[in-house]
């Protein structure tokens, strides 16, 4: 197995993305750290992967909180003594115009979504530098490549995520430490459900607006997780994979991005 020996955190994995990632790299021989701010959800993951025959461990950690992170390195270290892959996941959102917008929900936001990766990769490096290998996914958006209404904070953040991730590539190369990250598309997560339920979002127009013609699921993005922090992923550090179905490739005006081709017209082979 891939990650047989190897001690993966995974941040914010107590449901969604992070808890696919997690259990994706438990069934890969990995330790796996489960961190969320909700102790109870990660709690449920470890005993879900240990109940799959993996090995888990789960800590409560507000990954924004420079003291809560403090505290996760100091019995990811006291309990192993190595760390072998960061997965920074956690990541929130409010959906309203900038106007609109308070201090301290922008801060919430930033705090969230780019001091936390700050915090925990600074706390990695600590570890994984002296180990002189490691590697980190940096859980980005396709929404940090461009614009998008009543999310300014969010989309900007993202734009943050992924300079953060080509700086830091930069700075770890020489030292054995790849950095990298995923940019997911729309992903049927709770949340996104939750979006659809409310009205914030319409399920039917993203779909038809990704090439795909589908929403893609925690497991896609687990996956290209995995792939990056694996030995077939040596030489790329400092990229940002999207996995989105094409959404961000397409740019053009019609509401429907593909079609699918009639034999009739494709010839003789």
């Amino acid at each position: 197995m891939e990650f047989e020996n190897k001690v993966v955190l995974v941040t914010g994995s107590g449901n969604g993305i992070g808890r696919a990632t997690a259990i994706a790299f438990a069934k890969e021989g990995a330790t796996v750290v489960i961190s969320d701010i909700d102790g109870g959800a990660a709690d449920k993951v470890a005993r879900e992967i240990e109940s799959m025959g993996g090995k888990a461990k789960s800590i409560r950690t507000d990954v924004s909180s420079a003291s809560d992170v403090e505290l996760l390195f100091a019995e990811i270290h006291q309990t192993y003594g190595r760390l072998d892959v960061l997965i920074n996941n956690v990541g929130t959102t409010i959906r309203k115009p900038i106007v609109s917008f308070t201090e301290d929900e922008w801060d919430f936001i930033y705090d969230t979504n780019v001091k936390s990766m700050f915090l925990c990769a600074r706390a990695a490096g600590k570890l994984m530098l002296k180990q002189g290998l490691g590697s980190v996914v940096n859980i980005s958006s396709i929404l940090g490549a461009g614009g998008v209404s009543r999310r300014l904070p969010y989309a900007s953040s993202k734009a943050a995520v992924d300079s953060f991730t080509q700086t830091l590539a930069c700075e770890w190369a020489l030292d054995g430490i790849r950095v990298n990250a995923v940019a997911p598309g729309y992903i049927r997560t709770e949340g996104l459900n939750q979006a659809f339920i409310a009205g914030l979002l319409k399920e039917d127009d993203m779909v038809r607006r990704t090439p795909q013609a589908r929403l893609g699921t925690p497991e896609n993005i687990a996956d290209a997780v995995l792939f990056l922090c694996s030995a077939k992923a040596e030489y790329i550090t400092g990229t940002v994979l999207y996995v989105d179905g094409g959404y961000n490739a397409y740019q053009g005006p019609e509401q429907v991005p593909s079609f699918h081709h009639d034999p009739a017209i494709l010839g003789g082979v």
